[in-house]
């Protein structure tokens, strides 16, 4: 890989992350029984924390990384940057475990089952967690590429 290419995916890390956030939420089910002995069969996708109105939170699991992807793009946000990127991840990593226990309490009542992530929601996390690291990194000033490279040079 060119040090260009690295570079570019180095700097884009929060964007990359909040793509794979909304793309985890079409992905297949985000939340599934926890598979205990009176467990029904279920699965919940997570387009319907989408475009359900019992869950706001879930409308801003979709919302949130937008405005991520939008900052570098709207003039008005540029200022709030940095901020933006480290604030917004770490609300919708919450958000994942709160929505899970309001879809838990509507599932319990119908089935007796707890939840638990699916691959959608596991998707979901992981681009959480790279937005989260680079929107972690911006804010500190730390630079991700050398500290990558250190680390890789320290194994050889």
């Amino acid at each position: 890989m060119s040090n260009e290419t690295k570079k570019k995916i180095f700097d884009n890390l929060d964007v990359l992350g909040a793509i794979i956030m909304i793309i985890a939420l079409f992905l297949g089910a985000f939340y599934k029984d926890n598979g205990g002995a009176y467990a029904a069969t279920y699965t919940y996708p997570g387009y319907k924390l989408i475009f359900n109105s019992e869950y706001m939170l879930g409308t801003l699991m979709i919302a949130l990384p937008l405005i991520v992807l939008i900052t570098n793009y709207v003039d008005g946000l540029k200022k709030y940057d940095k901020l933006i990127k480290i604030v917004l991840p770490a609300i919708t990593l919450i958000f994942v475990f709160v929505l899970k226990g309001q879809v838990a309490d509507e599932v319990a009542v119908d089935t007796g089952a707890a939840l638990s992530l699916a691959l959608g929601g596991w998707i979901y996390v992981l681009g959480n967690v790279i937005g989260l690291v680079s929107g972690a990194a911006g804010f500190f000033g730390i630079n991700i590429e050398e500290k990558a490279d250190e680390f890789m040079n320290k194994k050889k």
